[in-house]
């Protein structure tokens, strides 16, 4: 039967490659996972995460592995490249951690985030964006949208600016209000606006999620072309002080609840 690292696809993004090429490497030097473990100070369950896709391994320890086996620095390359390069099989990473989460914050600044998106809303989107499957892509962001309703579903703690609510074309401003407070009265998820009042904030300086999955904690900031995956804990923390910050100067649950139901009768 087939090892989850033995069906990793080198060809499914920068990351698979990295767990791959880690993986050949370690078979050509005729090395168990124990015994690279024992090279950069791990145990083979480490290893394992890494070969596996599951964990990314940190730089150092390539450093060490790409001198050992005289690679020229092939690993920290690739481990170079997967950290900073926005590539497409990014986004495929995101739609799988958000599908394993047990804890997602979602930062908006001027768009309302694709979880909570109305198909009108995110077929305006798209078409603003000059995609060409419009309809396959609201198709798939309203299947995504499941994660919300599953059983167990993750606890999700969002954080919306108050521009994006006045971003909402007028014609389709009702609906994607009725669906901001339909998922507001969730059990599960913490829906809070932060007001123009409330002035300037890190949080607006972009759109960006947090993922707390069983095995790691990843982020993903969007920007005008595809976004980027965030794993190092530098920079993670960045965003968890940004979100954490803002979230400090939004309005209370109840509130935000409150101004939606406003907004929706005015």
């Amino acid at each position: 039967m087939q090892g989850i690292a033995e069906s990793i696809d080198p060809l499914g993004g920068l990351w698979s490659m990295l767990a791959v090429q880690l993986r050949e490497l370690r078979k050509r030097h005729g090395l168990s996972q124990a015994a690279v473990g024992r090279l950069v100070n791990v145990d083979h369950k480490t290893v394992s995460n890494w070969e596996a896709g599951r964990n990314h391994p940190p730089v150092d320890a390539l450093r060490t592995l790409d001198e050992e086996w005289k690679t020229g620095q092939l690993l920290e390359c690739i481990h170079h490249y997967a950290n900073t390069m926005q590539a497409p099989a990014r986004f495929l990473a995101v739609v799988e951690y958000e599908a394993m989460a047990d804890v997602i914050r979602m930062n908006g600044v001027a768009f309302i985030p694709g979880l909570l998106q109305t198909p009108e809303y995110a077929r305006e989107v798209f078409t603003m964006a000059g995609i060409a499957d419009v309809e396959g892509q609201v198709a798939r962001r309203i299947e995504r949208q499941a994660v919300l309703t599953r059983e167990n579903p993750p606890y999700v703690s969002i954080l919306l600016s108050e521009v994006a609510i006045r971003l909402i074309p007028p014609a389709l401003r009702e609906g994607q209000l009725r669906r901001l407070l339909e998922v507001a009265e969730l059990p599960h998820v913490t829906l809070r606006i932060f007001t123009l009042e409330a002035g300037l904030q890190v949080g607006l300086d972009g759109e960006f999620y947090l993922f707390s999955t069983p095995h790691r904690e990843v982020g993903f900031v969007e920007t005008a072309a595809r976004g980027r995956l965030v794993t190092e804990s530098d920079d993670l923390r960045t965003l968890a002080v940004a979100f954490d910050r803002t979230s400090g100067r939004a309005l209370s649950p109840e509130a935000t609840r409150d101004r939606l139901l406003e907004m929706i009768e005015g």
